[in-house]
């Protein structure tokens, strides 16, 4: 049922109800003279309605005292209002600070906490410093004992969070969270959780953790946390203790631009994962679990410790339930032998995105190795990869391409024949998102009939590339190559184009 639906049945309800206000009222003027005026229909509303329009007039996830309509603005409208308002809990839910911090929005903060009663929380800690230099977590202008200051007025309302988001440029802040949370074991509304030390840099190939006095892996919660409704976790940049976290019954799971050496092992990662057998949504952008610890299987004679550890390992993180699959990454053979880990048999939506060259950090790899493997058969092991990724590539592969859905690449550089190898496999996609990418991943898109391809491509058996697709959308590309192959598809492709290309992360990266 809409709103307006809502609305209109509880008019409807309350016209024909027994109980009235009455339909003038009186108002004195200061030569003592008494008028009488009809009430407007907003006057007429009960209470308890005009609750509900408070509720959904207000606006969320922004900084208040920049809201066009808050609950502070509608307390201020007249008396009634004001009784209304704060009478109603749930318009004072939506908790946010943000950078600076300062005594004003500290004593916002505990008035809305004590005015939202006891409805769940959701709270957007936003302590990003845009101007900002990257010189040196000292010099930042949110420090230790800022975020100290934060927690001492959230965290007697700890049972009461509901969505939890903390985003920092910073360790330290992090590191003060899950240092001052590690006792809290009673979270029975905590939904969404999302830590992010919003710093790329980590995901460098060979980076590792800043600052080492602070690397430990603090625990996230208490070990017997009681977290029953906890179904989305996305850790960005936030390494926690991996061997006991409260990481269960998930539905999303995001671990996004880590430094490899605070990573969990693929055990540790393994039993996370089983723990959650509902999961819909699993992202990995930067590195994955390490492949290499003691506890794992030691190299073969012919190959690398990480080789003999997916081969050991291959297929055994089987997720029944991700239809969404959200990877990145800043190595081509570490990508392949992490991936030989998944067995994904619902996979819908593809996501596949090479990280380093959004870095910056290096030239793009070359991910026709990737694509091979990907797209190998038992009986069509590719060639032209190196003996450690070839004995992997002998498997079926972690995906089943017929039946994706969706198909997005960022930032992927391979040979034309590559991307032919991976769209023929994916015959059932309908909507394809190219961002960035190789001139190659436009040009296999060319129908047989009006290809350019080369005839080594181009063989006798091929079908007109994606033969279901319906949606294209192209950013920061070879415009002329996009238009010519629009024209070579047909009128039935919905297709459009970006010309403009992300400089600097954004939001949604982190």
């Amino acid at each position: 049922m809409s709103f307006t639906e809502c609305i209109a049945l509880a008019l409807f309800d309350w016209h024909h109800s027994t109980f009235r206000l009455p339909v003038i009222k009186q108002s004195m003027h200061p030569d003592g003279s008494l008028t009488l005026r009809r009430r407007n229909a907003l006057d007429r509303f009960p209470n308890e309605l005009l609750s509900t329009i408070f509720f959904f007039a207000i606006e969320r996830h922004d900084e208040p005292n920049t809201l066009t309509i808050s609950p502070t603005t509608i307390s201020h409208i007249c008396h009634r209002w004001r009784q209304v308002a704060l009478a109603t809990g749930n318009l004072w839910t939506n908790i946010v600070l943000t950078f600076p911090t300062s005594s004003e929005q500290l004593t916002r903060t505990l008035t809305w906490l004590s005015r939202s009663k006891t409805y769940p929380l959701d709270i957007l800690l936003d302590f990003r410093d845009p101007e900002w230099d990257w010189e040196g977590e000292e010099t930042h202008g949110f420090r230790w004992a800022d975020m100290e200051a934060v927690l001492r007025l959230l965290l007697p309302s700890a049972a009461r969070w509901r969505t939890f988001e903390l985003l920092t440029d910073t360790w330290a802040p992090i590191f003060v969270f899950l240092l001052r949370t590690q006792k809290l074991n009673v979270l029975e509304h905590l939904e969404k959780l999302h830590l992010a030390r919003c710093n790329a840099y980590f995901a460098r190939k060979g980076q590792l953790f800043e600052p080492t006095a602070l690397g430990q892996h603090l625990p996230l919660f208490d070990e017997e946390a009681a977290v029953p409704r906890l179904r989305e976790v996305t850790l960005t940049g936030v390494h926690i203790a991996w061997s006991a976290p409260p990481l269960a019954n998930l539905t999303t799971l995001e671990l996004k631009y880590q430094a490899a050496d605070v990573m969990p092992t693929v055990t540790q990662f393994a039993q996370i994962l089983s723990r959650c057998p509902n999961l819909e949504v699993l992202a990995i952008v930067g590195r994955g679990p390490q492949l290499t610890t003691n506890e794992e299987v030691p190299a073969s004679a012919g190959g690398s410790a990480e080789a003999a550890v997916a081969r050991a390992l291959r297929g055994t993180i089987k997720l029944r339930g991700v239809t969404q699959f959200i990877f990145g990454f800043v190595d081509v053979n570490y990508a392949i032998q992490l991936l030989s880990l998944f067995d994904l048999p619902s996979l819908r939506d593809l996501n596949l995105e090479d990280v380093s060259a959004s870095l910056r950090h290096q030239p793009p790899d070359d991910a026709g190795q990737l694509f091979d493997w990907i797209t190998a058969t038992p009986c069509d092991s590719p060639l032209d990869v190196d003996d450690s990724v070839n004995a992997l590539s002998t498997s079926l592969g972690p995906f089943p391409l017929a039946q994706l859905h969706t198909l997005a690449l960022h930032s992927i550089h391979a040979p034309l024949s590559a991307f032919v190898r991976l769209y023929q496999a994916c015959t059932g996609i309908e909507d394809l998102r190219l961002c960035e990418v190789a001139d190659c991943a436009m040009e296999a898109l060319e129908t047989a009939a009006g290809s350019k391809l080369p005839l080594e491509v181009c063989s006798t058996s091929r079908a007109d590339a994606l033969p279901r697709l319906q949606t294209l959308f192209v950013r920061a590309a070879n415009e002329h190559l996009f238009s010519r192959v629009v024209r070579t598809r047909g009128s039935d492709l919905d297709a459009s184009f970006e010309a403009s290309t992300l400089t600097e992360y954004t939001d949604d990266n982190y």
